[in-house]
């Protein structure tokens, strides 16, 4: 569920239900998908989340992908963990866990106003949470379990609690995070309690890090004085809770923001550089992940984020923070990938845009012939039958073979245009989607030149113009693109333009969705009946009789169907990647190159028919909606992708 469908349709129909019915939902989806074989495909193919290879970061032993966690009371039992691994985030939070169940109901509130979660008690114990765990693969990111403990009773209790969750988790998961609970824990029982679990911590959990989970909010003296014990008792960092605790209920969101940026900028200052520092509080944009980073914090954990601003918020974070501090991330050398020993030259995006103003080039003659001559030579003598003869047989012949030969060119025009600035502006520049999208759309492109063998017309200029541009679609596979700088334009706030540009997105998707169905139903159509029951109103004629007067007729007609069924389909799986991965504020450039080349397909598509008169309203009524719905979206789209500058963190 990326934000272009969570803001415009899943997320108002999920705050409908009861909170605790769209969690389930939510969470129940989320896990079956991740548990399915090509679950976590889908929602890479979707999202294009995962973080980019100069994110890699190590603290506490442990390799990151992304300073960016999913924090706990999301997902508490880890049921939707592989899912959620995809959402572009390096580590994952379960818990809060407890040794025994809690009693009573779970009440879950949301607060739209305060942009806020609130709950009333803990949402996992240890036998259900390792029930959990053990039922799925182990996590593909880094897992810490947040683990509550009563100090009530006293600190031998407390400490036979937490070494029981230690024990029971310490197979499924790569840290833990302490969160000590009492009425009456002063600074000796703490330190007790801490020298008891750091010095009895035996060879099998020694491997895992153990962190001190602070209240954002607290007096900074109290800070420094728990910093103080827990650093002197040999804890390996700390997580600041982002939440708000009173009579029982615990509340995450907005209203924890400042307090916990208080308590890590205190931390950081009473702690030094070297203690790892984990965080929460309201990250609801990427602008307050990046105050939290700017206060002293290694890792940040989203949570109410992810219910209020979108699954896409990690994704966001990750680029602000490529874009912000690229340069000071440090790769660990045993995750660098190594480096083949011929690298291939830097010339995709050349073959690329030779590939896209081939097809320009192309286009431009398939449309001076459709609106002239129409057929050529050799279709003529494949047919058997003259220019003039084709017209006596059915006076409206030719100007049906023009409109879908004048179709086909526009939908080339597209094409040549789309590939053309997905190569200069995308390619050029290191994008990897714009080379995937690219090539994924010349490969399918290239494969209905095969329909042939459902009709049984081998098109010489075809086959010669295919041929041509494979070998340029080879050359692109084989080289390689630049590295991707870091984006000029952050995109750090949920503006009204972001929101407003979600519409848009999905709009542009759901186009693109329409080419690739329209594509797919007129190649087969070609292949097998050739005629919908509209193109023989329009030409009063049967099938029957076409094939009467040539057995070759219905084949050449059957090519162009074909032919503009494979160009619609190759036109959509460009327009669909292009509208899935390469949204970014201030890429004017894909606003540009989206215009541009839709403009001529649907204008081929619709001006055609009129110039011939073929204007029946059911045929019609798809490309004006489409039309329709491409010219809404890219004005939902323009602020968003024409801003070049925002405003900065704070």
């Amino acid at each position: 569920m990326p934000d272009w469908s969570y803001q415009t349709v899943l997320k108002p129909l999920l705050f409908a239900m009861p909170p605790l019915r769209a969690r389930e939902v939510s969470l129940g989806l989320m896990g079956a998908l991740g548990r399915s074989p090509l679950g976590p495909a889908v929602i890479d193919f979707l999202g294009h989340m995962r973080p980019a290879d100069g994110l890699w970061h190590e603290r506490l032993g442990l390799a990151f992908a992304s300073p960016v966690g999913l924090g706990c009371g999301l997902d508490p039992e880890g049921r939707a963990r592989a899912a959620f691994a995809r959402f572009g985030v390096g580590f994952i939070e379960i818990g809060p866990i407890t040794v025994g169940p809690r009693t009573g109901d779970e009440k879950i509130e949301r607060i739209a106003g305060r942009q806020s979660i609130v709950t009333n008690r803990c949402l996992a114990d240890l036998q259900k949470a390792v029930r959990g765990l053990a039922a799925a693969p182990r996590s593909t990111v880094p897992l810490f379990a947040r683990l509550q403990i009563d100090t009530g009773p006293g600190v031998s209790s407390a400490v036979a609690d937490a070494r029981r969750l230690i024990d029971g988790l310490s197979p499924h998961v790569h840290a833990f995070a302490l969160s000590l609970r009492g009425p009456a824990l002063d600074d000796d029982g703490l330190r007790a309690t801490l020298v008891a679990l750091v010095s009895r911590r035996d060879s099998s959990v020694s491997r895992h890090p153990l962190l001190l989970c602070l209240p954002a909010g607290g007096p900074p003296s109290w800070v420094d004085r728990v910093a103080g014990a827990a650093r002197q008792e040999g804890i390996d960092g700390f997580v600041v809770d982002g939440a708000i605790e009173s009579e029982g209920s615990r509340e995450i969101g907005r209203p924890a923001r400042e307090a916990a940026l208080q308590t890590v900028a205190r931390l950081r200052e009473s702690v030094g550089p070297d203690m790892a520092i984990a965080s929460s509080g309201g990250i609801h944009e990427p602008a307050d992940a990046l105050r939290l980073f700017e206060a002293g914090a290694d890792l940040v954990l989203v949570d109410s984020g992810l219910v209020f601003s979108g699954p896409g918020l990690p994704k966001r974070i990750n680029e602000a923070v490529q874009a912000t501090r690229a340069s000071d991330v440090v790769v660990p050398p045993v995750m660098r990938p190594s480096a083949p020993r011929a690298r291939a030259p830097e010339e995709a995006w050349f073959w690329a845009l030779l590939m896209g103003l081939g097809m320009l080039f192309g286009s431009v003659l398939a449309l001076g012939i459709a609106a002239t001559r129409v057929v050529l030579p050799y279709d003529e003598h494949f047919v058997g039958l003259t220019r003039h003869q084709l017209h006596a047989v059915n006076d409206r012949l030719l100007s049906f073979m023009a409109h879908d030969r004048v179709s086909l060119a526009g939908t080339m025009v597209s094409i040549g245009i789309l590939y053309t600035g997905l190569s200069l502006f995308g390619m050029r520049r290191g994008q990897h989607w714009a080379r995937v999208a690219v090539l994924t759309s010349a490969f399918a492109g290239s494969a209905t030149f095969f329909l042939f063998l459902g009709f049984g017309y081998f098109d010489p200029f075809h086959a010669f113009v295919t041929a041509v541009l494979f070998q340029f679609l080879l050359l692109a596979l084989h080289c390689r693109s630049p590295a991707a700088p870091a984006s000029a334009h952050l995109d750090l706030h949920d503006d009204w333009r972001w929101r407003f540009s979600q519409w848009g997105q999905l709009g542009l998707i759901l186009q693109a969705a329409g080419f690739i169905g329209a594509g797919l139903t007129i190649s087969i159509i070609g292949i097998t009946s050739v005629f919908v029951p509209e193109d023989l109103e329009y030409l009063r004629t049967t099938r029957e009789s076409l094939h009467a007067a040539s057995s070759h007729l219905v084949p050449l007609v059957a090519h162009d169907r074909a032919s503009l069924g494979g160009m619609l389909l190759a036109a959509g799986i460009g327009f669909l990647l292009a509208g899935l991965w390469g949204f970014r504020r201030g890429e004017r450039w894909l606003w540009w190159t989206t215009l541009l080349a839709g403009v001529p397909g649907y204008a081929g598509a619709i001006g055609v028919h009129f110039a011939v008169g073929y204007l029946n309203p059911w045929h019609l009524a798809p490309a004006f909606a489409g039309l329709l719905l491409f010219t809404v979206s890219l004005a939902l789209c323009l602020p968003y992708l024409g801003t070049r500058v925002s405003p900065g963190p704070g």
